[in-house]
Formats: C-alpha cells, structure tokens, sequence
C-alpha cells in the first residue's frame, strides 16, 4: 500500500513538473512571458534567421504582426501582433478585447529561442452605432489586470494568452523546419523589335 501511494505521488509530482514547463511564468521585469528554447542541429544561424523572417512575414494574416526589428547580425527578429478575446455571460458571448503582444525570436547555431511577453489588454466597449469597438486609450498590462478586471474573466484571458501562444509556437516550430524559399526574383521581359525579322 505504500509503494502505490509513493508511486501516485511520484506520477502527480511529474505530471505538476511537466505541466509548469510549458506554462506562463514571470520574467526579470516581472511581466507575464511565455517562453521556448528548440535544439535545430545541423542548422546555422543564417538559415534559421531566414526561417524566422518567413514565419514573421507569412504565418500571420496581413496586419496581424507588425515586424519591429530585423537584426542579421545579432540574430534576433521583433514584432508586435494582438489577438481578440471574448467573454461567455450564460448563453452569449461577446467580444472582451483585444491583448496585444510582443514576440522575440533569437537564432544561434544549431538552436533558437523565442518568447512572448508584453502582454496588455484592451477591453471593447460599445458606440452609439451597437458595434464592439476598442476603447480608446485604455491598455491594461495583465500583470495589473488582476486587480483591475474580474477575476473569472482575468483566468479566461491568461487561458488564451497561453493556448495562443502554444498555437503560434507549433506554427513557429514548422516554418523552422520547412525549407524556405528563395525570394523570387522579376524576370526581365525580352524585348522584341518588328522592324528586323
């Protein structure tokens, strides 16, 4: 009977482990961040950036993320997008806001990070038209958003917060491992004279 408590233990404490690795945490600046590292062997820093760079330009649809910094050199890629969240009350559901982001993305040798953090919310509110639109001037950052929001509302956004970046990090992971594509380049339309034939 021991050994089976021991063991339920054991599996409860491993599954609690697990679960934590792949969660929202707090960073140094204590903002909320939800943050990867993948090992890529074989691959340099050069092809991994150019990856990195078509994920930023093409994963999103247009207007979704805006591409803040591009440094070769360093091998880090920035860029801003944001996601709508709603909010359930009984049988409807309305749209709550807008949380806005910030994505990083760092190549090395053989391995890359990226981490989401700089989470803020923008709650909607209604115009005298009947149509949700974001209230202007109001962004909540969501380590203050506990206090200021409810509380079963505050729990639904950091939800999504965290399966939207589990999504946007499984699309990440692919476009790593797709080769990408040469930038296309015009072809040079061959002129043709009709006075000689």
């Amino acid at each position: 009977m021991k050994n089976i408590v021991v063991a339920l233990i054991f599996i409860l404490s491993a599954k609690v482990a697990l679960a934590q690795k792949d969660s929202l945490a707090f960073d140094e600046r204590n903002k909320y961040i939800y943050y990867q590292t993948v090992e890529q062997a074989a691959l340099v820093k050069d092809t991994l950036f150019n990856r990195g760079l078509n994920f930023m330009r093409k994963a999103y649809p247009k207007g979704k993320l805006k591409i803040t910094k591009t440094d070769e050199a360093a091998g880090v890629l920035t860029g801003e997008g944001s996601f709508v969240v709603t909010k359930k009350a009984l049988i409807l559901s309305s749209m709550g806001g807008q949380i806005a982001y910030t994505l990083h993305i760092e190549v090395k040798d053989g391995k890359y990070r990226y981490w989401f953090t700089d989470f803020v919310f923008s709650p909607y509110t209604r115009d005298r038209y009947g149509m949700d639109v974001l209230q202007p001037g109001v962004g909540i950052p969501m380590e203050d958003a506990k206090n200021k929001l409810d509380k079963k509302d505050f729990a639904v956004y950091l939800d999504k917060i965290l399966a939207n970046s589990r999504q946007n990090g499984a699309v990440l992971k692919s476009y790593m491992l797709k080769i990408s594509s040469a930038p296309k380049t015009d072809k040079a339309l061959k002129k043709i004279s009709t006075k000689d034939w």
